[in-house]
This record gives C-alpha cells, sequence and structure tokens, in this order.
C-alpha cells in the first residue's frame, strides 16, 4: 500500500496497543492523516490519570511527531463533504455518529483510504476504507 492512509480511532489505539495487522497496513504508507476529530476521540478517552491513560497519551503524542504523520484539520471544504455524507444518510434512513460523519468527510476530501472497524463507516459507498 504506497498511498495516504487516514485512521480512525480505533485504528490508532490498537496500533498503539502493538496491533501488528494496523502496523503492516501502515509499513510502505507516504502519509498518514489523523483527522483532528480523531485526535478528540483519542484525547477524550486519555484524560484520565491512570498508567493506561498517561500511556494512551504519551504514545499517541509520539506517534503524531512522525515524520510521516500530519493531522487533519476541519476545513470549509470539510464540512462541505459533511453536508454531503449526512444528506446521503438522511435520504437513507441509515444515521451514524457524528463524528464517524466527520472523518468520512475527510477521507471523501482528501481521497485516502480509511483504516478502520466500524461497519457502518466499510459500508459507506464512494468511502475508501481497509479492515484490519
Amino acid at each position: 500500500m504506497n498511498d495516504t492512509v487516514i485512521l480512525d480511532s480505533n485504528a490508532i489505539i490498537a496500533l498503539l496497543d502493538g496491533n501488528k495487522a494496523v502496523a503492516r497496513m501502515l509499513e510502505n504508507v507516504q502519509q498518514v492523516l489523523v483527522p483532528a476529530i480523531v485526535c478528540g476521540e483519542i484525547d477524550a478517552g486519555a484524560q484520565g490519570d491512570t498508567k493506561r491513560e498517561r500511556a494512551t497519551r504519551e504514545a499517541f503524542a509520539a506517534f503524531l511527531e512522525m515524520e510521516q504523520v500530519a493531522v487533519l484539520p476541519v476545513m470549509r471544504k470539510t464540512g462541505e463533504f459533511y453536508a454531503r455524507v449526512f444528506s446521503f444518510l438522511k435520504s437513507a434512513g441509515t444515521p451514524i455518529p457524528t463524528n464517524d460523519i466527520w472523518l468520512a468527510a475527510a477521507v471523501l476530501e482528501t481521497g485516502g483510504l480509511l483504516i478502520t472497524t466500524d461497519r457502518h463507516l466499510l459500508a459507506l459507498p464512494l468511502v475508501r476504507t481497509k479492515a484490519y
């Protein structure tokens, strides 16, 4: 895989926990994008002061410092893609969590490949996905 990859929060947590399948998917990737929405999800899950939460914060910070990793901001264009995904899901009668609509919008905006295990994201048409 020699593509731009976007990581869902579940893929990042799996990677930080040593998941070899996710690590293999990232081996030859030129660019890894972490949407700002995903950063918020990871940060929210690591707010406490347990050993695991501290380790997650430290590992996530180190991951974000890697050369091929960048945080993908929410821009005006992202909002336009969000509106399209939201409208499609509403007309289809298949709502999904709001953060996942933002994630799908980021994938459509960048043309990247989303690494996730969320079934509702894997089922979205036009959103390039790969499960680990």
